[in-house]
Formats: structure tokens, sequence, C-alpha cells
């Protein structure tokens, strides 16, 4: 028996994905295809198929058996017969049938194709499928639309227009290539090749070459392009395959940075380099390595390629403004280290151009304007000296010389007894010395040299001016090119005094380094002939650091604490500074030093660069200085011998005057630092430095548990001096990772809630607040130097950043803190008279009361936010009464910030505390269970309370109507004047519209609740808020236009306020609003179903998700 075969779908065509095609039996589409041939026409064609005349044999062959069987007898069952010719007729009929279903849909749903010849009379845009037939409505049977039809002509005319762009790109391409090849001969014309490699660039390649254009649309009946096709793409391949090359040492090199490893690094980026030379990431990456290592003018060259490269071939630096950004950044440093100032601003300013935002350029143009400034009056006051110094010589007169006595003369010789060993250690150690190294002067100079360093600003300007700095205070750039020539880079400055000291650093790191064995040993049979050579030269050695170390430590930090410029000009002596830290005799002036290197950016940077590149020793000298609880760590250098003269001075025969020799004495000892606070505040600065740095949160991680530990014994209310630095410590150690949180959340939140709870309500017997207290109650702390007691600090405001930070990176601490009874100690303090009250221990301006309140009303906030429902009854009053208070000239507070656009800091900072109140009262209306309830003075529902819950408020903590009142003051005064830009997003104006937004979306839903509105939420008129935020609504962007636009929603639906939202036409601008989100997910819809319905859109999409992993 015969069996049908099933219908087989045309190529491309997925009848379960295109659920919206056409129907082959629509008579609408039927009417449009051609007519079918005859039979008779088919038969009588000169071309019949191979397999129809088989089959018309076949047919002739059974029929010729059937009548011969009818004849032999041998066939006498005539109705099988019948049934045979009746199933073959039936097979002849579903082949016809399968045959016509087929035409239909060769016409109907068409072929896919690009478009390319002319053999077609319409094409789908959209579908990529060529019609031979007009379709009715002229729509593409495959996705029903006609917006994306094409004719066969207007498809030509399209490509061809294609053709004649990329003729002319190619024309403009060549010429931009023989530019640069003209270029380049003239420049090795003028003898420039010295100072550029140009063989580097030989392989140049053009960007079309090196873009992922895909193979392009183009007729295929065009003899020209065809062969210029085919130059394209062997070309493209192998600009392709040298672009991967590349890529895979650009990645090999980035690999090599995270790890620290730089040389390694720029050996990676130069063979990608030979690659393809156009590259500029490469170029930058390398610029980056190099000066990690400190070659300045090999990163400058780098810089160089990247800015060259794009003054020509992109004739500017827009198109390339991410890279060329970085070059001109990397520039600027290597600049700013070899003292070319005027280059470096240049270089920053058009940084700047391309990215007027970027915080870290502005700072940094900011200090090398100041650089600048510093260089020009160093001339200055060179000329002046020197001027100076000729008038001086031109007042000297001549004088006789003396008579010269006949006879014996006896000559007294004045010795300093003072002077006398040190004056021996430098004249042995005179092999190792250079003409301008500290080591040579003599005391009394070097004291001198001190003093005025200390005392005035033109000494420590001199100091680090370099001899012929004032001849780089104007740019040596051409005007012409923003390309820096290399010969007056190389050009070397006169050093200052400031690079003897370093070298003197430098001279002092390698000799302690050989002093504690950390060379490389010499082989047994020359060790016996060194040691009779060097015992010279140790000697001498020694004498040197004896003298010079403590010095070049004195010097470095008194010009690191005297400014942020000259701090980064000692920053390079980071590396051989500290190395000392080991020596017991020198560790407090370089615990000193490192203290206040670690406070300034670009230093602290440095710190923390070497520390991840060289953790051991360093790290673990200050990690160990901490966690080892000795007398050496934990007491300022000198306090015993100070607190025994002072107990001397206590005797019964003792006056007045002794006594208060004897407190002076107590108090110079407890004012300087302990090595252990030096380094906590070390550590603590280093870490918030090092926080990018992948290789130095490695390290420093393996330190977590004693340093943490060690954090958490010092958090005490006992702890005057340790306690405070200890909080700052772990508000930047937990930026480090997660170890250091969870150490931290499980060791130091319950001490650092005691020390609250100690200082903000009462105190111990013995703890900084209750000494403090006594003082006051003694009238002792008028006494006392600025009124507090040295090394007694208040840790509260530290503590509380602590818990801040620790919220931020891990929410769920903020139930722990919520079971310790935080908010019952930090609630009452919200307002500046009761932190000035509880702020019993003595504080500086960081510190403060003003410090306490506004870390006091971001930790409340942040933990209502996690849980509104915290607060007990009595804390919510007492909060709203607060937070009343502060709405009170809400008003003229944000109409002086929108008067200042944003620019005063006085302004900024009394909107962002009017923001913080508005989101407070937000929670405590939207998200606290029952607190509108209870804003409103709404009875409560009648309901069975255990006999332990607190009594109810009778009444509202704070008038509604007057609240209700004062928001909507604020609200009306906050309508923004004109459209907010992009990097105004998310500001504190704005946030405030967003959070009244939310809140009076609430109330709206509120006045229509089921059950009835209390009659003072009832009575409020919400009306006059709809013209302001329908017109915020239309200038916002982000999250806060979204609830604004959630208000003005709820006001559309209320029946109150729906005609005012009408009239000023809220919702057509909610509409509009919508519709680039609706466009979006409708473009992703189109492509989506052009992925599922076209094979080579889904071959792109497979290839482009490749591309993004990095596979080939």
């Amino acid at each position: 028996p015969f069996k049908p075969r099933l219908l087989r779908p045309l190529p491309g065509v997925s009848h379960g994905r295109c659920r919206k095609m056409a129907p082959t039996d629509d008579p609408e589409y039927l009417a449009c295809l051609p007519p079918a041939p005859s039979a008779p026409e088919k038969r009588l064609g000169v071309n019949v198929a191979a397999s129809e005349l088989d089959e018309w044999v076949q047919d002739i062959d059974e029929a010729s058996a059937q009548i011969k069987g009818i004849i032999d007898g041998t066939v006498t069952d005539f109705d099988e017969f019948d049934r045979r010719l009746h199933l073959k007729e039936r097979v002849k009929q579903i082949r016809h049938e399968e045959l016509e279903q087929r035409r239909r849909k060769f016409f109907l749903y068409g072929t896919e194709g690009k478009g390319e010849g002319t053999k077609y009379k319409w094409w789908c845009k959209r579908c990529f499928v060529e019609y031979l037939i007009d379709l009715p409505q002229n729509k593409c049977t495959r996705c029903q639309q006609s917006d994306k039809m094409m004719s066969q002509e207007e498809r030509r005319s399209e490509l061809m227009g294609k053709l004649e762009d990329f003729k002319k790109s190619r024309a403009s391409h060549q010429w931009r290539k023989d530019k640069w090849i003209r270029w380049k001969k003239s420049q090795k014309l003028l003898g420039r090749s010295r100072n550029i490699n140009y063989k580097a660039w030989e392989f140049w390649e053009p960007d079309t070459d090196t873009e992922e254009e895909g193979d392009p649309i183009v007729p295929k009946d065009n003899p020209e392009f065809q062969a210029m096709e085919a130059d394209i793409k062997d070309r493209h391949k192998k600009a392709a395959e040298k672009t991967r090359t590349a890529e895979r040492f650009r990645v090999k090199g980035n690999e090599a940075m995270k790890a620290g490893d730089f040389v390694t690094a720029i050996e990676h980026y130069e063979e990608g380099l030979e690659y393809q030379r156009s590259n500029k990431a490469l170029w930058t990456n390398k610029a980056l390595a190099e000066l990690k290592v400190f070659r300045w003018h090999d990163a400058i060259a780098s810089c160089n390629k990247v800015i060259e490269y794009s003054e020509i071939f992109e004739e500017g630096f827009s198109r390339s403004a991410d890279a060329c950004f970085k070059a001109f950044v990397r520039r600027a440093g290597a600049l700013r280290a070899l003292h070319r100032w005027a280059e470096a601003v240049e270089d920053l300013e058009d940084a700047l151009k391309l990215f007027p935002k970027d915080r870290d350029a502005r700072d940094l143009l900011e200090k090398t304007k100041l650089a600048l400034d510093e260089a020009n009056l160093a001339e200055s006051l060179h000329a002046q000296r020197q001027g100076d110094e000729s008038l001086e010589a031109e007042d000297v007169e001549e004088v006789a010389p003396e008579a010269v006595p006949d006879g014996p003369v006896r000559i007294q010789i004045e010795e300093d007894s003072e002077d006398d060993d040190e004056e021996e250690a430098i004249a042995k150690a005179s092999g190792v010395l250079h003409n301008s190294s500290l080591a040579s002067l003599s005391k009394k100079d070097f004291s001198k040299l001190l003093e005025q360093l200390r005392a005035k600003e033109s000494e420590r300007v001199l100091f680090c001016a370099r001899g012929n700095g004032c001849r780089n205070a104007t740019s040596t750039s051409k005007k012409d090119t923003r390309k820096v020539d290399l010969k007056q880079v190389e050009e070397v400055l006169d050093p200052s005094r400031l690079d003897d000291a370093l070298r003197d650093a430098e001279r002092c790191a390698v000799l302690w380094k050989k002093r504690q064995g950390k060379v490389v040993p010499l082989r047994e049979d020359v060790r016996h002939i060194d040691k009779l050579g060097n015992e010279a030269d140790d000697r001498e050695a020694e004498a040197f650091l004896r003298v010079a170390a403590p010095r070049v430590v004195g010097v470095l930090h008194v010009l690191a604490s005297s400014s942020d410029h000259h701090c980064a000009l000692t920053a390079p002596a980071v590396r051989h500074v500290w190395p000392l830290l080991s020596s017991m005799e020198w560790r407090h002036g370089v615990l000193e030093l490192l203290m206040e290197w670690s406070q300034r950016t670009i230093s602290a940077r440095a710190m923390a660069e070497f520390a991840a590149r060289y953790p051991d020793p360093h790290l673990r000298l200050l990690v160990d200085i901490v966690a080892v609880e000795t007398k050496e760590n934990l007491l300022p250098p000198g306090f015993e011998e100070r607190a025994q003269r002072a107990a001397g001075r206590f005797a019964p025969d003792a006056g007045t005057g002794s006594l208060d020799e004897a407190l002076d004495e107590m108090l110079a000892g407890l004012s300087a630092s302990s090595p252990a606070e030096l380094a906590l505040s070390a550590l603590g600065n280093i870490a918030l430095a090092g926080q990018g740095l992948p290789t130095f949160l490695e390290q420093i991680g393996a330190f977590h548990k004693p340093l943490v530990a060690a954090l958490a014994r010092q958090l005490r209310p006992s702890n005057w001096r340790l306690c405070g630095r200890s909080a700052g410590a772990v508000c930047n150690l937990l930026r480090l990772g997660d170890a250091f949180v969870d150490d931290i959340e499980r060791q130091c939140v319950t001490p650092m809630v005691d020390v609250l709870r100690d200082e903000l309500g009462g105190g111990t017997a013995d703890s900084a607040a209750s000494v403090a207290r006594l003082l006051r109650q003694g009238g002792l702390s008028a006494e006392l130097p600025g009124g507090r007691v040295p090394g007694m600090e208040s840790a509260a405001v530290r503590v509380l950043a602590a818990l801040i930070n620790l919220i931020s990176v891990r929410p769920s601490s903020a139930q722990q803190l919520i079971d310790l009874h935080v908010l019952d100690i930090i609630v009452p303090l919200m307002d500046l008279e009761s932190a000035r009250t509880a702020l019993t221990a003595s504080s500086g301006e960081e510190d403060g009361p003003e410090a306490l309140v506004a870390r006091t009303n971001v930790l409340v906030s942040r933990l209502l936010a996690k849980a509104p429902g915290a607060l007990s009854l009595h804390l919510e009053a007492q909060l709203l009464r607060v937070l009343f208070a502060r709405l009170e000239g809400g008003r003229a507070a944000v109409r002086a910030a929108i008067a200042t656009a944003g620019s005063g800091a006085r302004e900024q900072g009394e909107v962002e505390d009017l923001e913080l109140a508005v989101r407070m009262l937000a929670i405590l209306v939207t998200k606290t269970p029952g607190g509108l309830d209870r804003i409103t003075g709404r009875l409560p529902r009648c309901e069975e309370v255990a006999d332990d819950a607190p009594a109810a408020v009778a009444e509202a903590a704070v008038p509604f109507d007057v609240l209700a009142q004062r928001l909507m003051e604020i609200a009306m005064a906050a309508r923004p004047t004109r459209h907010v830009a992009i990097d105004e997003e998310g500001g504190p104006l704005s946030r405030l519209r967003g959070n009244l937004a939310l809140l009076f979306a609430s109330l709206c839903t509120a006045q229509d609740a089921a059950d009835g509105a209390p009659p003072v939420l009832r009575s409020l008129d919400l009306s006059e808020l709809v013209a302001p935020y329908v017109d915020a609504m239309r200038k916002e962007r982000g999250s806060v236009q979204h609830n604004i636009g959630v208000f003005v929603t709820k006001l559309a639906q209320s029946a109150r306020y729906r005609q005012a939202v009408r009239d000023e036409n809220g919702l057509e601008s909610l509409h509009q609003i919508q519709l680039p989100r609706v466009q979006a997910q409708k473009a992703q819809a189109e492509r989506k179903h052009r992925i599922d319905t076209n094979t080579d859109a889904r071959r792109a999409e497979v290839q482009r998700l490749r591309s993004l992993k990095g596979l080939d």
C-alpha cells in the first residue's frame, strides 16, 4: 500500500515560531498566485522531467502485464484490479496536491535573500525575504507588516547608494594613508627619527579593516565591486587575525598588571604592539605600567603615540576620547614626576575637555597648578636672593690686611664637646658622602636648616625647587601639535636639595638592608678578600647611616606636614623610609612620617602600591605594633622618664610651682602620640587608599585575623587614646573585602555599641566620659591647653561612622544593632543641644557636636529603612518632634540652594540635612505600621493587647496640619527651574523631590481609604502640588522621575484631583515619559522576532555573543 510523504517546510520557515504567518488557503492570498501550468502544456513541453518519463514507462509496463494476464487467465479478480487502478490515481492526486501546496508556499512565503539580484518583485527588510508576486496590501506574509517592504528597484538603488558611499569612504581612507606616508617621509627628512622609532609604524592598519563589519550587502552582478570585495575580505581576515593576537597579549599584560609584575606586563604589551601598532589600549596600558616602574620618559613616549595617532588620523581626540583621556592623564603624571609642571597642566586641561566631570583629573589639575605657581615663586625667590647677594658684594669695602706679627703666635682652638662625636662620624663617613648630603652638615647647621624649614614657607619652596625649574615655567610643547618633545624633556634639571635628601634616603635604605643581611651572599672563596678591604667602608657606612637616617626622616616629616604639594614631592622616599621602621632607634620618627604620608592622597596611594608589592616585612611591622601590647608600643616615647620627673616634683617640700611644673611635664608626655596610635592611623589611611588595588587587597587580607582581633581589644570605653583611632581604622577596613567584614561583624559590633553607651549614656567610673566630667566639675578643664586633656578624645563620632559603613557593606548587620538597642542611645541625640550635653569628652571639629548629629541622623535613617517598626512609641514621638523642628525654615534653605545652583557648600549641606529629615518622615508615614494613624491622631482600633505592652499615645506628637503645610511649602519651593542634567541626577534636591513625592502619594491614597480618613487628613488639599509636580516630572530623570510619576498617577486616580491633573496635561506627560520605554520594548521584540525567523540573523547573534565572551 502507498504511504503518503509528509510535507517538508520550506528552508528558513519555522511554522512553530512564526505564528503570525498568513495561511496558504486564504482566498485573498490565493488570488495573487500565478496560474498553474495545465497538464497538456506540461506534456507537450520539450523539457520533460526524467522522473515523469520513468513513471510513464512504468505505467505502460504494468498495463501490458495486466492485459497479458487477462488473456492468459491468470488475472481473475477484476475488483482487485480496479482497486489498484483507483489507488494509483489517488497517489497521483496526492502528489499533485503536494506540488500545488509547495508552489503556493513558494510564492506566498517567498525565499530568504538579501535583495541582491533582480529576480524578485518585493523584499522585506525586516525578515530578509524575497517575493516574486504582489501581495495583498503589500504586507509581508511572515511578519504581517508593510512598513519594511521594498520593491526591487528601491532595493537596488539603496544598494548602489551604499556602494557609492563605500567607494568614497575607501578613497578618503586611502587619502589619509597617503597623507601619513608623506608625513612620515617628511619627518625622516627633518632628522627627527632619533626621537621616535617610525619603523614601528610600518604595519599601519586602517580603522575600517579592524572593525567587525561583517559581509557587505552589495549587488552580485557588479564586476568592479567583486574584485574590490575579494581584496577587502582578504585584508580583513589578516587584520582580524592580528587584532586577535594583539588582544591576547593585552589580556596577558593586564593579568600581569593585576599581579603586580609591571615589567612582564610591559613585555606583553610590546609583543601585542608588534601585531597591531594602532591599538591605543596597548599604548595606554604600557604607559601605566611604565609609570609604576618609574620609567617616566618611556611613559611619555607611549602616550605620545596615542595622541599623535589621534591628531593625524582622527583629526582630534573626540573619536577616541577614553584612550586620549588616559594618555593625557598618564603623560601628565610622568611630567609631574619630572617637575615639568606647565606641560602637565596643559595635558590635564586637554583631558578635562574630553571628560569635564572627572573628579581625579580635576583634583590633579588643581595640585599641578599649585605646583606651577610654586615653581614661579621659586624663580622669583632665586632672582631676589641673587640680587641681594650682588648688592651685598658691592657694599663690601676693601679691608687692609693685618700686619703679621713677628715671632711665635699663640693660637687658641675653641672646641665644642657636643659636636665631637658627630664631626668624627662625618669625617669617617666622608668617603660615601656627596657634596649636598644632609650628613655633611654640622649639628648646628642642620638644626638651623630644620628650624628654617619649619618656620618659613619660602625656605621650603627653595629647598624643593630644582635649579633651572624657572625655565620650565612656560610650555615647551609646540602649538600645532600636542606631542611632547622628548629632547626637551630629557634635559636634566639641576637637582634640588630635596633630591639630595631623597638620595640620602635611598642610600640609608641600602645600608640598612645590608646591615640586616638582606643582600646576596658572597662565595666562600672571595668572602675573606672582601672582608679585608671593606672593614673601613663598613665603618664609614655605619657612621653615615647613624647620622643621615634621623636627619632624612626629620626633613621629610617637616615637608610632608606642610602642604599636599611638598608631601607629593617626598612620596618617592616611601620605599626607602618604610624599611627603617624595623629600627627601634628611629621607629617613632618613621611612624610619624608614615602617618603624615598616609593622610595625603598621592603619598597614600604610593604607600598602598608599595605595600602591595612588598608586604613583608612592611605591612607586618605596622600590624605587629598594633597587635602586640607592649610598653614600647602603647606608651609615647620618653613618657616613663617624664612621669618619674613629675613624681619627683610631688615631694612634701615642693612648692606650688613644682606642682605646676609636674602637671606641665605630664601633659607634655601625654601630648605625644604612641607608636600604636600612629600605626593605627597609618593602617586605616593606607586601607582607604588601597581599596581599589586588587594586589593590595590580597596582601592585606592575610593579616585580617590579628588586625581585627587587636582592634576589638582596643575598642573599650576605658581606652582613652586608642578607642577612637581603632574605630576610624574599622571604618576603613570594612572596604577591604568579606574577610574583614565577617571578623568585624563578629568581634567589633558589641564593643562599639558599649563605647557608644558609655560615652553618650553616662559612662563607667574609668571611662573617658567620666574623667572629662570630673575635670569639668572640678574646674580643671579650663586650665588645660585648649580645654582638653591631651590624648583623651571622643570616639563616638568615629564609632558611628564605622557602624554606618558596616550597614552599607553588610545590610544584615542592621538587625544586630537594633537588637543591641542602638536606637535607644542615638535617637535622643539627633538635635544639637542634646549632642553638646552628651559629648562630655574632648572633641575637635571633626568629632564635635555637629559631626555627632550628622552621623546620628544617617545611622537612624539606615536602621529605620531596614526595620521601620523598630522604634518604640516614645522614641517615635521624640523623633517626630526633632524632624518637625528641622522642617522649619526648609523652604528658605531650598530656595537658597536653587539660587546658588548647587555651588554653595553651606546651602548644599542644609539641603542634605533637610532631605534626610524628609526621608525619615517618609519611612514613618509609609512603612511604619500605624505610623500615619498616630501622626494624624486617628483613634486606634479596639484590640486585645498584652499586659506588659506600652501604653498607646493619646495624642499626635506634632500637629499634622502644620507638618503638612511645611512639607507642601518645601515641595513648592523645590520646583525645578530647568531640566536636570545627567551629572545632576540623584543630587540632594532631586532626592528631596522624590521622597516628598512618595510621602504625598501615601497621603493621597489614605484620603481615599475605604474605612474613612481622619478629619485632619480629609481637610488636606493637595491640589496646589499638581502643577509643581507635573512640571517636576517633565524635568527630572531616573528613579526620582519614577517616584514623581507614582504621585501624579495617584492624583489622577483620585476623583478629587483628577481634573486638576488633566488641566496640567499630566496624563499626556506620563504617556510621553513612558513612550521611550515602550518603544525600546517593541524594538527588542522585533529583534527577537528577526532572530527567531531568520537564519542569518540568528547566526549573527550567536557570533556576537561569542565575541562578547572572548571566544574566536
